[in-house]
């Protein structure tokens, strides 16, 4: 028999604030919505136009998405411009939950001033394309081609002579396609187009290191960079819970007093927890840890399998059947546990020191976005580094502007720094070659003092 939905009525706005209430509507369960500045769109039919594609627009959906579409959009004006052709549905903000009181990035002073220049000084000088976001994506298309030819080229050394040396290796040339293309693509920085961000983030993350895209968007970009260093939100930042203690608020056990010594040892094992762990939380849970997969596709999932098959067929697969299964199954560990380390090195330093340390936002009187990136986060090294690691050196940089292309990171600085230094915000800066150094050493200390610190005296 069929069934009568009661729906939340639906317009088409010509208005700039629509009207609305506080009030929970049945929400039809076959479309899609989101809830921007208090407002709930129905999104549905622009999913197949988003211009960022469709697998960015699903992470907006069911949920609050104030803070992701405004940190990932550079022109607010272009966004504002789209939103005026959506769907309202009035009296439907109620249905997402109480409206999020977490700074915002247009709400800050300091964002919107570095915003200003970033547009002035850096994107508006470059060439327009079809009236569309100029992120200087050329000079990032290359660095791609270079991480590409080098995967080939460690890919091919690793079938011809399956080692725990070209093992490492292709664990290196893996590290740099998780960094260099696939993180700037899923960010939407790397092409124009949607669909193409699409393909190159599912080619250099699930096809050539394993790990799930359609997990890393919503983990990273839903989780991480909404809310960073926050102590109950930010997920990416406690996936080593509670072997770590990263946060003086945490509960002190006898062996972190050993962290600062055995975190190292962990940092492969997170190539583990790609192979297996994402199954769980695509196939079945739907979610990850804090974080509902609200808006997954059919497509994504697909995509994820066809990633997994075709990863362990051209890793493992090849290697076997040319060499056996004996002389290929170590190499195939010393890839993954290589490239794991070096992608957790570079990673872990940019938020885990005694300056950056994670506060709880929700209970926080910190009101400032802006602010909140920066001091929440810490670069190092130069564009050199910028270019071996996609822009995961320059942090700062990254979360103010996470849908840049990489490139553009090194321009930023500057502006950036000065900026911070007028309104009184610590930038927290390991600038040169060797920038790696002392941020390292600075990331044990901080474990080290954490495996020691009471939480009372925290």
């Amino acid at each position: 028999m069929p069934t009568t939905r009661s729906r939340a009525r639906v317009t088409t706005p010509p208005r700039e604030t629509p009207t609305r209430a506080n009030t929970v509507a049945a929400l039809d369960p076959e479309r899609k919505y989101t809830r921007i500045r208090g407002v709930v769109y129905d999104v549905t039919d622009f999913a197949s136009r988003h211009p960022g594609g469709a697998q960015l627009l699903s992470l907006c959906v069911g949920r609050d998405a104030t803070i992701l579409v405004e940190s990932h959009h550079l022109r607010p004006e272009v966004v504002q411009k789209y939103l005026k052709t959506l769907p309202v549905v009035e009296g439907a903000a109620g249905a997402f939950g109480p409206e999020e009181t977490f700074p915002k990035p247009l709400d800050s002073d300091l964002y919107r001033k570095i915003q200003g220049r970033v547009r002035k000084e850096i994107v508006e000088p470059l060439k327009m394309t079809r009236g569309r976001e100029p992120h200087g994506r050329g000079g990032c298309v290359l660095d791609a081609g270079a991480v590409l030819a080098f995967f080939a080229f460690a890919l091919g050394v690793y079938w011809k002579t399956p080692t725990v040396a070209t093992g490492c290796l292709l664990g290196l040339a893996g590290y740099w396609s998780g960094t260099g293309l696939q993180h700037t693509a899923n960010h939407g920085g790397l092409a124009k187009s949607g669909f193409w961000n699409q393909f190159w983030g599912w080619l250099g993350n699930d096809v050539a290191i394993g790990k799930s895209s359609v997990e890393w968007r919503y983990h990273h970009m839903v989780s991480h960079h909404s809310y960073c260093n926050d102590a109950d939100l930010d997920q990416d930042v406690y996936t080593a819970l509670p072997l770590l203690r990263l946060d003086p608020s945490q509960e002190l056990k006898w062996f972190h007093r050993y962290q600062a010594f055995y975190a190292p040892l962990m940092w492969p094992m997170l190539w583990l927890a790609a192979q297996f762990g994402d199954a769980q939380n695509i196939l079945v849970d739907k979610a990850s840890p804090g974080v509902e997969y609200k808006g997954l596709m059919k497509l994504e999932v697909a995509l994820y399998v066809l990633g997994k098959f075709l990863h362990f067929s051209l890793l493992l697969g090849v290697p076997a059947y040319l060499h056996g299964f004996a002389n290929a199954i170590v190499p195939f560990i010393a890839y993954g546990a290589f490239g794991s380390f070096v992608l957790c090195w570079f990673f872990i330093v940019s938020h885990n020191l005694e300056a950056l340390t994670p506060i709880n936002l929700s209970k926080s009187t910190k009101n400032d976005w802006g602010a909140w990136q920066v001091e929440t986060s810490a670069s190092w090294g130069n564009g050199f580094w910028s270019f071996f690691s996609g822009g995961l050196n320059l942090q700062i940089e990254h979360h103010l502007f996470p849908g840049c292309a990489h490139n553009l990171y090194p321009k930023m600085v500057p502006i950036i720094k000065e900026e911070c230094e007028k309104a009184g915000v610590t930038y927290t800066g390991y600038g040169g070659y060797f920038g790696l150094l002392p941020i390292t050493r600075d990331m044990f200390a901080y474990l080290y003092k954490m495996g020691r610190q009471s939480k009372k005296s925290a």
